[in-house]
């Protein structure tokens, strides 16, 4: 989203307009996404949907929106970014069951092992860490115009680490059926952000 547009998007949002809070968290639900199916990949996703998850942080950041500081789509994703993560913990809890775990042996989503290929936020300057914040919905952005059999196994393979056998378990095909999935899931990637779709 260019930066003239967003900051519009801000503008009419703190002042109370339903319709530009709406469009700012439109076009960031494929990022959430992306941050559900990460966290939430074998914890509780047989009993909470990933669709669900978003739609919760939506409305806890609608509710929440006269507690946003930021002028710009970083600190938007970022606060955004907190408010998921809140939310996430919350229905692991719920459906694991706090009893069994410690708080404090729960991590945020940044504090995890970085998946394959990004950088621990930890260890970036603030400019890189605003790159990648805004890499990153774009990259998700970019995932959600995929098939759904792409996008899965590109997520898995290259954002989890999911091996090639483990995959082909997963999607109940031989392995040149899968490295052929993910091959056009990559080029189809590559298109997208070259502006050739």
């Amino acid at each position: 989203m260019p930066e003239q547009e967003f900051q519009t998007l801000i503008e009419h949002a703190i002042q109370g307009d339903r319709n530009a809070i709406g469009k700012l968290l439109d076009r960031h639900r494929p990022y959430l996404k992306m941050l559900t199916q990460r966290a939430n990949n074998g914890k509780i996703q047989a009993r909470v949907d990933d669709s669900d998850l978003v739609q919760q942080t939506c409305l806890s950041a609608i509710r929440a929106f006269n507690k946003f500081e930021g002028n710009n789509e970083t600190q938007f994703i970022m606060w955004l970014r907190k408010i998921h993560e809140r939310n996430i913990k919350d229905n692991i809890r719920k459906h694991i069951g706090a009893g069994k775990r410690s708080i404090l042996q729960e991590q945020s989503l940044a504090e995890e092992a970085p998946p394959k290929g990004l950088l621990h936020p930890n260890t970036l300057s603030p400019s890189q860490r605003m790159m990648q914040a805004e890499e990153s919905v774009r990259l998700a952005e970019a995932m959600m115009k995929l098939t759904h059999d792409q996008r899965e196994a590109v997520r898995l393979r290259h954002l989890e680490g999911w091996t090639l056998s483990q995959l082909e378990e997963h999607f109940e095909r031989s392995e040149a059926a899968v490295a052929s999935l993910i091959k056009r899931g990559l080029e189809n990637l590559r298109k997208q952000y070259s502006g050739k779709n």
